[in-house]
Order: structure tokens, then C-alpha cells, then sequence
């Protein structure tokens, strides 16, 4: 009885087997389909991330426009192109829709309207960001594109930012943004198998994060041209063989450069008629940029550093006729001196002043402030009891205090005409005119490394240098090879200061203006911007644009601080202890750069600055003459339109870079300049920082 019972319990278990294995068959089917739904998830995720970091990086590269500042839509509108373009699932996004600005504002098409195009991101102003948003289909599911420059962490919902490493990384405080451009793809993939478990979409999102920032850019223009608009900024002048030529160089720690000139006019209102073209060439080979030498081969052209001429103009579009008067007369050629391919003017955005005033403003209007103070405290007597006085305004040598380097001399000069003492040596090192000067002979101040010309209210100059007279200041011997100044750089040999604080420097007949390693400030008459501390008419931010009227209630405006040479010579260079500025690899400027930019004493490189307009009718800023024309540095006169160079004989100008509203050549000179860019204003660029997150 109980085999029985036992033998019909094993019968009734026999099917409990095949139970279970059903059961766990389908959980291992169930397992199986979820781990290959999540598989090919993850590859989605390897694959989007992939894409998404090529297109950020070509992105980020786009952002540079050629002016050191983002642009964020073209950088967006190229990250987009690259996906479309590079890979299948989004051949359908169109670039023509989906776009906003960083307030979520829709804004135009960011891939062709020229003006998006040329907007720089403001940090502060997220109307100037960028948006572009796609939804489309991939395989049945959803797929989802959102590019944006800037783009910040701030508020961020990925996990990865809350990490320590990544949330120590979140770019340059200042740019608050505007040095990020993110790429973020999200896809939806139907369960297949997975179904089993879950109809709901499978999604996965990624996100890439690249980052640029500001360096020194490697080229260095000759002639920055800085009216924004109309015509012309740039004018050769008529005959035969005259030209303005720009060669390239190479510098003595082995690097090199092209000839470059840029002019930020957009070509508005500009005609292509006579004279109505941004460059006017006037003849062949008028206006030329050249290539920069081979390191290796300096006889030879680099093929990779062709000379440039660049535009706002070109850059918007405007047309060839209305940019340069034919391309025989204007462009960038690919060899060293003479012929090469002749390359049209190429676009660049605009450049303003703003790389000068990052490098020097701040340090001008120091200086200035500072000299004010010793003018207003010298106004009538000298400034303290560490002064000598001289009660003269035309002493004889035996008359002259004596002096030596250290020595402060202020010079009492009531009389109209102000100081015209001729035929003098002074050997302090720091002088002051409380009147204007207008030397009846020799002048000269070997050992002065401070001047200050205080000027006279009613009087046009400052300072006046007719036939055979000489002003010369920092010319003692070492600083001098072969009677002029001397090109050497040296950080033992003195530089020097010449404050004018109003009327202009003027030169005419034989007059000589020596100045050796010396930087003059023109002050422009007792104003400011704010016109209310009298340390002269400095803006008080940088980057602003040129103006007729920088000088608030002096000179209409104008300002009295311009230089006009009219024949005689000019034997003038800027302060320059440093052989090498930027490092050869990063373009990073080094430490003892940044101090020598620095150095109110005598800022490193700059030869002149002075805010004071000038117009072609009053023809207050040039330099014109048959005598020489020895110049080295910076000429930093923002509002002159135009500068004027001239005469009759060749000019060859090394290390000679104008920053001028617009420039101009009278006479039939063939001026050939070469810019250093360790000795000059560099234009800025973005370096890419690469992948961040």
C-alpha cells in the first residue's frame, strides 16, 4: 500500500521539471533581450559621444574669428555642419530653423546672417550666446540635437559636474561662459526583445564640453586701420614707383612672421569709384603684404605664412571693387619682396583698439594721472623743494644750473613766446617747462629720462621745432650708434617719458626731434573722458571707437595733442629691454613682458600715444619731410584721420607699427615697413583648450 502511494507521488512530480524550466527560460530570455536592448543602448551612447566630440572641437575652432573674441554662431553653425555632414543619422537636420539666443529668443539663421555671424560673446549678455536645437527620427526612435556657445555649468543637472575633479573645471570666471561651447545628442531606441519587460523607449544622452581662451595672436600689422566704416582707409600715393610695402621677418630667437595690414572699415557707403575703395592702390603693386621668411631657408618665402591684408569689409561680403581699387594694386603675396600669387584681401572681423588698450591703456592713464599731478603742483613754482629753479626763458650755457642725472630742473618761463633757449646742453635727468618750448638752436637733455612740457592756454604748440633747431632728450651716448638712436635692445641702457600736457609737437624746415628710447604722451589738454581730472583724454574703458571729438571742451573737441612734421627729421624709438615678449610656443606673453607693457617709466615698445583727432583739412597728424626718418615702436594715435606719412626718398621702416583711424601717403616716397611681433601690438587669437567634459 505505501509503494503504491510513494510510486504515484513520483508520477505526479514528473511535470514540475519542466515548470520551472519554462519559468526560468523565460527569465533568461527576458535577461538576454534587456542586456542586448542595453547593449545596443550603450553603443548609441559610444557612438553619439564620439560624433559629439568631433563637432564640438570643430566647433570650438570656428569660434575664432581672426579677433581673439568667440563667436558663437558661427562656432554652433559649424559644429552643426560637421555632424550633418559627417555622419548619416543626421544628414536630415537642417541648419535654416532652431535658433535662439542664450535669453531663448529666436534669432535668424546663424550659418548666414552675416550679423549673427559677426557678434562676439559678451560674457554679461546672453542675448549675444548661441542655441540650435534639431529633433528628428533615427531607427523608430527619436534623436535629438542641442548645440550651444556659451554655455554654462552654472545650475547644471549632470552628474558628472557634481564630481570634485569637474566641478573644480568650469572655465574662466570672467568669460562666465562665453569660453564653452556644448554639444548634447539624446536617443530614443524602441525595446526589441526588451518589449518583454518595458514598452517604454530606451533613451540615452550625452553631453560634450570644449573650451578656448584668449592668447596673443602671431600676427602683428603694420598699419591697424581703425575707422569702421566708409572710404578709403588706406591710400598709396600717385607716381611712378611709390608704394606701401609690408615684408615679413624673422626674429632673432627663431620665429617668424608675415607682412599684415587690416582695416576695420565694413565698406559702407563706399562706391568703388575713385578714391571710394578701402584700399586704394593707385598702381601696380601699390599696396602689398608679403610673406614671412623660412626659418630654415631665410632667402626663401614659408608657404604656410603668405603676407595678409585683411577687412571688416571682406568679411561681410562687400565686393572686390569696393574693397580695393584693382587687385594688380592691393594684395597679400606669397613671396618675400617682389611677385609671388597675388591673393585678394581676406575677411577678418573687426579688431579695434582693444588689443592696445589691453596691453597699455591702463598703464598710459596712470602715467598721465601721475603727471598730472607734478604739472598742477608745478603750475606756477616748481612742484617741491627737491627742484632746481631756472628763472629763465632763454639762458646762455653759463646760465645752466649744474646738473647731473639725478637732478630735477623746473624752468620759469613767463614770457610769451615761452622757453627758446638755444645752443644748450641740461644734463638733469628729470625737466620741466611750465611754459611752451620753442628752441632757437640746440637742445639737448642727454640724461633726461622725465620731460614735462606743460604747453600755454591760446597756444596751438606745445612744442615747436623750426629751421636749425634740435630738441633732443635720452640722447647720452649709449643710447645712441652712428649719432642716432640706437636699435639695440637693452634692459641697462635708460629709457624715458615726454609728457606734453597741451598743444601739439610741430616740426618744420630743418628742425630735428630726437627722442632715444623714449615714449611721449600727448595729453590733449587738461581733460579727461569724464573731463573732470585733468590727466589727460584717455577713455576710461577700452575698445572704444575712433571720434573726432575724444577731448571734451578743447579744440572742439579734437583735442590738442597732434604732431605735424613738415620737413626737417625724426630720430625717435620706443623703450625696448626685451629681445622676446611672447613665448615661441604658446604665444603666452612672458612674465617680464607683462611688467615692461607695464612700466609707466617708459612702457615697453611705445613710442607715442596721443587721443587727439585729426582731420585731412587740418592736416595736424604726419610726418612729411625730405629729411630722415629714423622710427621704432608703436604709434598709437587712434583718432587721426588721417596719418599722414611723406616725402621724397625711400623709407624703410623697421619695427614702425601705426594705429590710426586711417593713413595716408603725400609725396612720392616707396615706404617699406617689417613688424617684429615681440616689438609690436599682436592681434589676438583663441587658443583651443580642448575637450573639458
Amino acid at each position: 500500500m505505501s509503494t503504491t502511494r510513494r510510486r504515484r507521488r513520483e508520477r505526479d512530480e514528473r511535470g514540475a521539471i519542466a515548470i520551472i524550466v519554462a519559468l526560468s527560460l523565460v527569465l533568461v530570455l527576458v535577461a538576454a533581450a534587456m542586456v542586448m536592448d542595453f547593449g545596443l543602448v550603450r553603443i548609441d551612447r559610444q557612438i553619439d559621444k564620439s560624433a559629439a566630440d568631433s563637432a564640438t572641437l570643430a566647433g570650438l575652432h570656428a569660434l575664432n574669428n581672426g579677433d581673439g573674441s568667440p563667436h558663437p554662431f558661427v562656432g554652433v553653425c559649424t559644429a552643426v555642419r560637421y555632424l550633418k555632414s559627417n555622419d548619416s543619422r543626421f544628414a536630415g537636420m537642417s541648419d535654416s530653423v532652431g535658433w535662439t539666443n542664450g535669453l531663448g529668443a529666436s534669432t535668424g539663421n546663424g550659418c548666414s546672417d552675416l550679423t549673427l555671424r559677426n557678434q562676439k560673446c559678451v560674457p554679461t549678455n546672453k542675448a549675444t550666446w548661441a542655441k540650435f536645437a534639431w529633433a528628428g527620427t533615427w531607427q523608430g526612435g527619436s534623436l535629438k540635437v542641442t548645440i550651444e556657445s556659451g554655455y554654462s555649468f552654472t545650475g547644471s543637472t549632470w552628474a558628472e559636474d557634481s564630481l570634485p575633479a569637474s566641478s573644480a573645471d568650469n572655465g574662466d570666471s570672467n568669460q562666465q561662459g562665453c569660453d564653452q561651447l556644448a554639444v548634447t545628442i539624446e536617443q530614443a531606441r524602441k525595446p526589441v526583445l526588451g518589449s518583454l519587460a518595458t514598452s517604454s523607449n530606451l533613451i540615452s544622452s550625452i553631453r560634450s564640453v570644449g573650451r578656448v581662451k584668449p592668447v596673443q595672436g602671431r600676427s602683428a600689422p603694420a598699419l591697424l586701420l581703425l575707422q569702421r566704416t566708409g572710404c578709403p582707409n588706406l591710400v598709396a600715393p600717385t607716381g611712378g614707383s611709390t608704394y606701401i610695402h609690408v615684408v615679413g621677418v624673422l626674429t632673432s630667437h627663431g620665429t617668424s612672421a608675415p607682412g599684415t595690414i587690416h582695416s576695420d572699415s565694413d565698406g559702407v557707403g563706399c562706391t568703388g569709384g575713385s578714391n571710394s575703395n578701402v584700399f586704394v592702390g593707385r598702381q601696380d603693386s601699390g599696396i602689398v603684404a608679403y610673406a614671412a621668411p623660412q626659418i630654415s631657408n631665410p632667402t626663401s618665402p614659408d608657404p604656410a605664412k603668405p603676407g595678409t591684408i585683411t577687412s571688416v569689409a571682406a568679411a561681410n561680403g562687400a565686393s572686390p571693387s569696393v574693397i580695393r581699387d584693382s587687385l594688380n594694386n592691393v594684395y597679400g603675396s606669397t613671396a618675400l619682396t617682389s611677385g609671388g600669387t597675388r591673393n585678394e584681401v581676406a575677411g577678418r572681423s573687426l579688431i579695434g583698439r582693444q588689443p592696445v588698450d589691453e596691453r597699455y591703456r591702463a598703464t598710459v592713464a596712470t602715467a598721465m594721472s601721475n603727471a598730472a599731478a607734478i604739472l598742477s603742483a608745478g603750475s606756477t613754482n616748481a612742484p617741491d623743494a627737491t627742484w632746481i629753479t631756472l628763472n629763465n626763458c632763454s639762458p646762455t650755457q653759463a646760465q645752466i644750473p649744474a646738473l647731473n642725472q639725478n637732478s630735477k630742473l623746473y624752468i620759469k618761463c613767463n614770457n610769451n613766446n615761452g622757453f627758446t633757449g638755444g645752443g644748450l646742453t641740461i644734463n638733469a635727468g628729470t625737466v620741466f617747462f611750465n611754459n611752451v618750448v620753442n628752441p632757437s638752436g640746440s637742445l639737448s637733455m642727454p640724461n633726461a629720462t622725465k620731460v614735462y612740457v606743460s604747453g600755454a592756454s591760446g597756444k596751438t604748440d606745445g612744442l615747436s621745432i623750426g629751421s636749425g633747431a634740435t630738441f633732443q632728450m635720452n640722447n647720452a651716448a649709449a643710447n645712441l650708434s652712428g649719432g642716432q638712436c640706437s636699435d639695440g635692445t637693452s634692459a641697462t641702457k635708460s629709457i624715458a617719458t615726454l609728457f606734453v600736457q597741451q598743444g601739439d609737437i610741430k616740426e618744420s624746415n630743418n628742425g630735428t626731434l630726437q627722442l632715444c628710447r623714449t615714449t611721449v604722451f600727448m595729453m590733449g589738454g587738461k581733460v579727461t573722458s569724464d573731463a573732470t581730472s585733468g590727466a589727460g583724454c584717455v577713455p576710461l574703458t577700452n575698445g572704444t571707437a575712433p571720434t573726432l571729438t575724444p577731448c571734451p571742451g578743447i579744440n572742439s573737441g579734437l583735442g590738442s595733442g597732434q604732431l605735424t612734421q613738415q620737413g626737417g627729421s625724426i630720430d625717435w624709438t620706443a623703450p625696448d629691454t626685451l629681445d622676446q615678449t611672447l613665448d615661441s610656443a604658446t604665444q603666452v606673453p612672458l612674465s617680464t613682458a607683462l611688467a615692461a607693457w607695464g612700466n609707466v617709466d617708459g612702457p615697453e615698445d611705445l613710442a607715442l600715444w596721443s587721443e587727439s583727432a585729426g582731420t585731412a583739412s587740418s592736416g595736424t597728424y604726419n610726418m612729411n619731410g625730405g629729411g630722415g626718418l629714423h622710427v621704432r615702436g608703436v604709434f598709437m594715435v587712434p583718432n587721426a584721420t588721417p596719418f599722414s606719412l611723406g616725402g621724397n626718398s625711400l623709407m624703410n621702416l623697421t619695427n614702425a607699427q601705426f594705429i590710426v583711424s586711417t593713413l595716408a601717403l603725400n609725396g612720392t616716397p616707396q615706404l617699406t615697413l617689417s613688424v617684429n611681433p615681440d616689438s609690436a601690438v599682436t592681434l589676438p587669437d583663441l587658443g583651443v583648450v580642448g575637450l573639458v567634459r
